[in-house]
């Protein structure tokens, strides 16, 4: 069985090149367009067992009856993902996301989430669903319906099992609704903005530490782009410093996805035993990564991550 399960979307992306964003009432040309898979919780998937190997890492998440879902299927058991928790809706269509990208690399994304609406907490009680999160060392619950995402988080935490909550758009609730959550997380990992959603706050490390505050101990870590990441639990916050790409001759082609790798990547460290400050920092690294290729679950294997470590800072032996 998975040692990781990833519960979220699994979308297929359409991404969209452009010299820059359109004003409002504004169009400008597309330069390029490619079609390829991606979708949170598959990107986290993929991303994790790039380090730990294939048949270690499972998807739960709900498709159509399409020619998308057999695509997404077949794509995932390549990677070597387990997709047998994987439902299929035959009232819905398979997700789907258009990415737009400018020149910068920084990215829009538009999410139109179908099928993975239809996931319901009653599919989380089931006991192929059950035995699957029994047998798991890590629960990743990164972007479900809200009660779907409470439903999981409160069946996978029990003693010796890691659960990592990626809530993303769930933000858009409110901290009071995440709030009923946190307390039965390990860790909630957020960026920028999604930690601005929940507190207002613009600062990523202030509300990092709000938010940290009121989770009663949960260990909280905000995404800070090109400045790396902030670990927030007890009233105290440690930075985990970035990788720069142009130290190592290399420029972002594009930010999607690359949110999906770091939270991945921080999971399989974490399996693997890494401390916090580690796995974060390793974390960091395999998402500037991602973010110098293009397509979305361009997540850098294990071999490749520890190219780029400073082993002045990095402790241990990889």
């Amino acid at each position: 069985m998975p040692k990781i399960l990833v519960c979220g979307a699994i979308n297929w992306d359409t991404m969209l090149f452009v010299d820059r964003f359109p004003n409002p009432g504004e169009e400008v040309r597309i330069r390029r367009v490619i079609s390829l898979p991606g979708g949170k919780a598959a990107n986290t998937a993929v991303a994790a067992v790039k380090i730990l190997g294939a048949n270690s890492v499972g998807v739960i998440g709900m498709l159509g009856v399409d020619d998308i879902a057999n695509s997404q299927i077949k794509i995932l058991q390549n990677e070597g993902v387990d997709t047998s928790l994987i439902f299929r809706h035959d009232g819905m269509l398979s997700g789907q996301a258009y990415v737009v990208v400018d020149s910068k690399g920084e990215d829009v994304i538009l999410t139109h989430q179908a099928a993975n609406l239809a996931i319901r907490p009653e599919f989380v009680v089931r006991p192929e669903v059950l035995s699957a999160i029994d047998k798991s060392n890590t629960v990743i619950v990164i972007d479900p319906p809200l009660d779907v995402a409470g439903s999981l988080i409160i069946h996978a935490r029990r003693p010796g099992k890691s659960v990592i909550w990626s809530p993303a758009l769930l933000t858009n609730y409110g901290l009071s609704a995440v709030n009923r959550y946190i307390s039965h997380v390990d860790y909630l990992i957020l960026n920028q903005q999604e930690a601005r959603s929940l507190t207002s706050v613009d600062d990523g490390v202030k509300a990092c530490t709000k938010i940290s505050n009121s989770a009663r101990g949960r260990k909280v870590v905000v995404t800070l782009g090109n400045k790396g990441c902030v670990l927030c639990t007890d009233g105290k916050s440690m930075m985990i410093p970035p990788m720069h790409l142009a130290s190592s001759d290399l420029k972002i082609v594009s930010t999607a996805g690359a949110g999906d790798t770091f939270v991945g990547t921080f999971g399989a460290f974490k399996l693997k035993g890494f401390e916090d400050a580690r796995a974060l920092y390793l974390a960091n690294i395999a998402a500037a990564l991602k973010t110098a290729r293009e397509e979305i679950r361009a997540s850098p294997t294990y071999e490749e991550i520890k190219r780029y470590v400073n082993n002045d800072y990095s402790r241990g032996s990889l």
